[in-house]
């Protein structure tokens, strides 16, 4: 069986998620073993998309910011270095208990 796509859209898979970002230890240690941590933007959904992007096909992940975070300019960094397009509200930061990725 063969996937027709349509030919006149901008993209070919729009994403809704919610971003976040994932702590890893270096060489596989366990965490409370490690002083040194990768941080990854991560998502389920961003992950499966990647493949997609990759593959040359247009990708756009549609997610929420806290504005001026500098969490969410890394996020929208690498979905960028991923090849997707993104779009999101900009919301405040609203205190230290508010919003986060």
């Amino acid at each position: 069986m063969t996937l027709e796509l349509r030919e006149n859209c901008r993209y070919h898979l729009l994403v809704p998620t919610s971003m976040g970002i994932r702590l890893t230890p270096a060489d596989g240690q366990p965490f409370h073993c490690s002083s040194s941590l990768v941080m990854h933007a991560s998502s389920a959904e961003t992950n499966v998309a990647s493949v997609s992007s990759y593959l040359g096909l247009s990708v756009k992940v549609l997610t929420t910011f806290v504005k001026g975070s500098p969490i969410a300019r890394f996020i929208k960094d690498s979905l960028a270095s991923r090849h997707m397009d993104y779009e999101g509200k900009e919301v405040e930061q609203g205190g230290p208990w508010g919003y986060r990725h």
